[in-house]
């Protein structure tokens, strides 16, 4: 994706101008990325808003036991990042790494506030943006609550049907929070019907 079409897609969600945008890339840092790369570790203190321009990034938390449990994978022009230790200026609780190559915009916080300030119409992207991404939560949660495995897999596969393709089976197993191998079988089960 081209500056230009990222351009357009931040203009489809908000009443964006020229100089919106010019003051936006001005203000994002850009970064590519190898698969496997970290992009944020756990414990990272300086860490930055992330959009992302192509591929596919996995945020994850570790447990004390080492387990990795994957709690959000983003793609294209979706962003991301540790909102509790951009917002509250702490250390990362989550690690961001590339499942595939990718490229990314990072936003620091203070630039955050700088545009939201000086450009009012991204105050109204992010505001639209957080609310959805609340939403979305939500919704993940009454998932993870009440659906079944098979129905929390054929919604994952629903709402993402690119995802399944990138991200190994592990992690996407981790994110429905099923083991690998119920996974698994669960894939053969639907398969077979």
């Amino acid at each position: 994706m081209k500056k230009e079409e990222i351009a357009e897609d931040l203009k489809e969600k908000a009443d964006l101008t020229s100089a919106d945008l010019d003051y936006f890339f001005k203000k994002v840092e850009f970064k590519s990325l190898q698969k496997n790369e970290h992009l944020i570790r756990t414990g990272d203190q300086n860490v930055h808003f992330v959009l992302i321009q192509s591929g596919c990034l996995m945020t994850y938390f570790k447990d004390q036991n080492e387990h990795v449990h994957a709690i959000q994978f983003g793609q294209e022009m979706w962003w991301t990042g540790d909102l509790d230790a951009i917002f509250n200026q702490h250390q990362s609780n989550y690690a961001i790494k590339a499942l595939a190559p990718s490229e990314v915009y990072l936003l620091s916080k203070e630039d955050f506030e700088d545009l939201n300030k000086k450009h009012p119409a991204f105050e109204s992207y992010f505001r639209r943006l957080f609310q959805n991404a609340l939403i979305s939560h939500q919704k993940r949660i009454i998932r993870n609550i009440s659906f079944s495995a098979e129905e929390k897999y054929l919604e994952f596969v629903k709402l993402h049907p690119r995802l399944e393709l990138l991200v190994p089976q592990k992690y996407i197993a981790s994110y429905m929070g099923i083991t690998p191998e119920f996974l698994s079988k669960l894939k053969r089960k639907l398969a077979q019907s």
